[in-house]
């Protein structure tokens, strides 16, 4: 079958292979922990916010370039000195780039982000008034797969996006998170590294957070696009319509702070020549301070 989604003013057409459902009469939020319900935005499921200082800002964008470059190594070998990230989309083939998306399909330990990541931890805490923690205390670090540098203590990980311009199946078509169970309570972050703009950025749908499963028609379980199979159920139709999708396109050094339960995805790359990464994490409420729903 073939699925249609608007983004802004641009309409989207993907051959879609999956069985498609529709879910009951209920708001998955209602019985969830909803990290956004005392911020003066949370009603739309989303905040753009500034982020960190423009030193640390500048140390995670170096530091996310040098993790990059060692990615393109590890694929192809070695790379030129006038590596950016901007054009990584010029070093490296389709079968390359998707070698280095499975590399980084399930993201890197804390440990290994080029700042002091407390520093992240408490800048989320800020925004949305509650003490927040990467550490998905809910899930077994034995049972998880934790990224390229495992930690056999704690299931506590950042993630990358790189998309590519002009290649569609880059992203993750529309959906939900919390389909995924162990994805649930908690709040995400989108921060723009490079190339994010008007014509590439995560889009998303305000106020989707409190629709209920039963005005979405999705597929079951994951998804095939185009011959690309993806682990998130698709959403084919929302209130009977094809889903149209806004982008709040935070600036660099700000961050689109976001709620799980949001329909979000199909982050299309329509820039010409300069390829968009992202920085991606998810929070849970800490268990060391306890705070009412």
């Amino acid at each position: 079958m073939q699925v249609e989604y608007q983004i802004g003013d641009q309409t989207i057409f993907l051959n879609l292979k999956g069985e498609v459902v529709q879910g009951e009469e209920k708001t998955l939020l209602q019985d969830d922990d909803n990290l956004l319900a005392h911020t003066p935005s949370g009603e739309t499921g989303f905040i753009v916010a500034p982020f960190l200082t423009a030193k640390e800002f500048d140390s995670i964008y170096s530091g996310i370039t040098s993790m990059v470059k060692a990615l393109i190594r590890k694929v192809k070998g070695e790379i030129d000195d006038d590596f950016c990230l901007e054009h990584y989309h010029h070093y490296v083939t389709d079968s390359e780039h998707l070698q280095i998306a499975k590399l980084i399909q399930y993201g890197w330990n804390v440990s290994e982000f080029p700042i002091d990541f407390r520093k992240v931890e408490e800048r989320i805490s800020t925004i949305i008034g509650i003490d927040v923690t990467a550490e998905a205390h809910h899930l077994n670090p034995e049972s998880f797969i934790s990224g390229l540098y495992a930690n056999d203590k704690k299931v506590q990980i950042f993630n990358l996006r790189i998309v590519r311009p002009q290649k569609l199946l880059d992203s993750n078509p529309p959906h939900r998170d919390v389909w995924i169970d162990r994805l649930r309570n908690a709040i995400n972050i989108y921060c723009p590294i490079c190339g994010s703009t008007a014509k590439s950025s995560l889009p998303l749908i305000p106020y989707s957070h409190h629709f209920k499963e039963s005005e979405i028609e999705r597929t079951s379980n994951g998804a095939t696009l185009n011959g690309t199979s993806y682990s998130v159920p698709c959403v084919t139709l929302l209130q009977g319509k094809p889903p149209h999708l806004i982008r709040p396109n935070p600036k660099q050094n700000e961050l689109l702070l976001f709620s799980p339960y949001l329909i979000h995805g199909g982050g299309y790359n329509f820039e010409e020549e300069v390829t968009r990464v992202s920085l991606e994490i998810r929070f849970w409420r800490s268990p060391d301070i306890l705070q009412p729903k």
